[in-house]
């Protein structure tokens, strides 16, 4: 979850109650660049309302500025949030399916917001302060993964350190995404059918050919680009 696109989102006013549900749940995924990529489905389970409302609601959110969404084929939906554009029409007006607004509007949503939108990531602590809830990151398992679709062809990781394990643990709990051995199967997966990280295209001016490694793969910055899927064959 991303802590700088969610307080961008709670401010905005100007639609119905379940629009402002979507965005907050997708607010919740992002990273922070405001992308993330549940699937509608999910997105329908922790607000509890239906897909085809879920559907509406990102159309909606897409018209007013503040959503775009690429189509990624065989792969889920991505979708990038850009509070900053939101542009709601003048003569908006809330859904058909929206409650009616109370008589007396409380200045901001933040009081109503949190029985709206199903937030499992956190809980309160003893303390009153929200602490982070997620499953754990079963780093041994990730490994095995690659270990298991990407080599020989790519170098097999045999010592697991704690650096390893604080990169795999880092990308586990950037996004409620990630937080499956599916998620890590599909990414892998993708790796596989990527002729340049797998080292199937020469290398320029007679260099060795590129190939991807575990570390590599798991960086930042290289994590993201795979995801978005910019080494796609």
């Amino acid at each position: 979850m991303s802590t700088i696109i969610m307080s961008l989102c709670w401010p905005l006013q100007g639609m119905s109650g379940p629009q402002k549900a979507v965005l907050i749940s997708l607010a919740d995924n992002a990273n922070d660049e405001g992308v993330c990529w549940p699937s509608v489905a999910r997105i329908a389970e922790r607000t509890c309302l239906s897909e085809r409302t879920v559907q509406g609601a990102i159309k909606w959110l897409g018209q007013v500025g503040i959503l775009s969404v690429r189509e990624r084929m065989g792969r889920s939906t991505m979708y990038t949030l850009t509070p900053a554009s939101y542009a709601p029409p003048q003569e908006l007006r809330p859904a058909a399916d929206a409650l009616p607004p109370p008589q007396e509007p409380h200045p901001t949503p933040a009081g109503a917001a949190p029985r709206t939108v199903i937030e499992p990531s956190v809980e309160p602590s003893p303390d009153g302060d929200r602490v982070p809830r997620s499953p754990s990151c079963p780093v041994q398992s990730i490994v095995d993964l690659f270990n298991r679709l990407l080599t020989p062809t790519l170098p097999a990781v045999v010592l697991v350190s704690d650096a390893r394990k604080k990169q795999v643990r880092a990308r586990w709990n950037q996004s409620e995404v990630h937080q499956s051995l599916e998620f890590w199967t599909e990414y892998f997966a993708s790796v596989a059918k990527s002729d340049f990280l797998m080292g199937r295209l020469a290398g320029k001016f007679g260099a060795a050919p590129f190939r991807a490694t575990f570390d590599w793969l798991i960086a930042p910055s290289n994590f993201v680009k795979v995801v978005e899927g910019n080494y796609d064959a």
